[in-house]
């Protein structure tokens, strides 16, 4: 709920932030909008629009900061600054990219694994996580493979991807060398390298 303290809102205002909040909650893609139309646009002048988006902003913030980010995207956008180092997995018919962010890490849409998982998989937590992906629509099989249909966070601190990314089996290969970056060979680590401490930032 957004309210003014000056009793300032008319109509215009409503229906303008209710149609721009379902717009960008759908482009966020976190969380699945319940409502029974998709809002409308009303003619609204530039004062009133900008009174909307100084609005928005606001309850975007306030939600964010109150862990609840209805209306910030799993990954910045492309070309960004604030975009991350993407890092990728190919292997045994798989076929995945992903991101970390500060949330976590991110299987990008589009990503690819194989359908087929072996009996320790299936005896794991991370058959459930996987089956429950494909009944929510964000995974699905596809012949031989399983496609991320989005972008799916994964905030498993108990160790480095691939596990956290477990919808996919990929084959054996170990956590920390089975993703690599796009300037570093496919054997790398997905931590970044960091200069020795020598005691020298004060020089």
């Amino acid at each position: 709920m957004l309210i003014s303290r000056t009793n300032s809102l008319t109509q215009t205002h409503a229906l303008f932030l209710e149609w721009m909040c379902i717009q960008e909650a759908k482009k966020a893609a976190r969380y699945a909008t319940e409502n029974g139309n998709g809002g409308t646009k009303p003619h609204t002048p530039p004062p009133l629009e900008a009174d909307c988006l100084e609005i928005y902003e606001t309850g975007r913030t306030l939600l964010a900061t109150l862990g609840y980010p209805l209306f910030e995207p799993l990954v910045p956008p492309t070309g960004s600054p604030d975009a991350s180092e993407l890092f990728y997995c190919k292997r045994a018919g798989t076929n995945a990219r992903g991101e970390y962010t500060s949330e976590g890490f991110v299987v990008l849409k589009g990503s690819i694994g194989r359908a087929e998982i072996s009996k320790a998989f299936q005896n794991h937590s991370f058959a459930k996580h996987r089956e429950e992906l494909i009944a929510a629509g964000k995974l699905a099989v596809e012949g031989n493979a399983v496609v991320f249909k989005e972008n799916v966070l994964f905030q498993s601190r108990a160790a480095p991807p691939p596990s956290s990314a477990e919808p996919l089996p990929t084959g054996g290969a170990s956590g920390k060398t089975k993703r690599a970056s796009r300037s570093t060979k496919p054997s790398a680590t997905l931590h970044p390298l960091r200069p020795p401490n020598n005691n020298k930032a004060d020089r």
